[in-house]
């Protein structure tokens, strides 16, 4: 099941709890302390309902938040008609003093006595709670700021990093434009050698040539003088025999 709407039926179980409450059904709405209790409630409901809103229509939405609305009109109301002596609870008013302290005068001049102590006793006991809340804010002041100073030294660090990537980027084209031009000279180099070698290829194959037809010239002229020096012995056996 989907969180918000498990929420919802959460709202939908707990509201008419709420409702009833505030018609007076096993409340005395009377009490201030009931009534305090109702606004929680109803302050968490309206937490729940905004949590819920996507697991129901606008229409559904809307009339949730009107019964709500019209829940915490009729506690503001019941508020202004509720009193710290009808309280039916441990306590007998906000300040959480006992039904015995019901003279204003005597709750004035002795205000510890509901503690148990004296005045002076008390009045120690506040500033001791006092230096502990000041001291307590202090070390939250210096956390804040040292938690501040970490994020300055954090974006600092990033704003290096962002830099080093950058510089280290640049780097990187300029080596490849480098390594770029350096193919293209060794391609241009690897075509000119290859053309030198066709060139040498080609004078060696011509020299091949001549030198066979220098060694076909040099073997018809040693069969020239053979043939012409038996010619002549023939001549000459010839003359002879004649």
């Amino acid at each position: 099941m989907d969180s918000s709407m498990a929420i919802l039926l959460d709202v939908l179980n707990f509201l008419p709890i709420v409702e009833d409450r505030i018609m007076g059904k096993g409340t005395n709405v009377s009490d201030i302390m009931e009534i305090i209790s109702l606004r929680q409630s109803l302050h968490m409901l309206e937490r729940m309902v905004m949590k819920c809103e996507t697991a129901v229509s606008v229409e559904d939405f809307s009339f949730l938040c009107k019964r709500i609305s019209v829940a915490r009109e009729t506690v503001d109301i019941l508020a202004t008609r509720s009193t710290a002596t009808k309280c039916s609870s441990d306590f007998c008013d906000v300040l959480a003093l006992p039904r015995e302290c019901s003279e204003d005068a005597e709750c004035t001049t002795n205000y510890a006595r509901c503690l148990n102590m004296t005045n002076d006793e008390f009045d120690n006991l506040i500033d001791e709670w006092a230096a502990d809340v000041d001291a307590a804010s202090s070390n939250v002041r210096n956390k804040r700021k040292s938690r501040a100073s970490v994020g300055s030294q954090q974006e600092k660090i990033r704003s290096d990093i962002v830099k080093l990537a950058d510089t280290m980027k640049s780097k990187a084209l300029w080596y490849r434009d480098i390594l770029v031009k350096d193919n293209e000279a060794l391609s241009k180099t690897t075509v000119e050698q290859e053309k030198q070698l066709d060139t040498v290829a080609h004078v060696a194959t011509e020299a091949s040539k001549l030198t066979k037809t220098a060694r076909l010239s040099l073997r018809q002229s040693i069969v020239m003088v053979a043939s012409m020096f038996f010619l002549v012995l023939f001549m000459m056996l010839i003359f002879i025999i004649t």
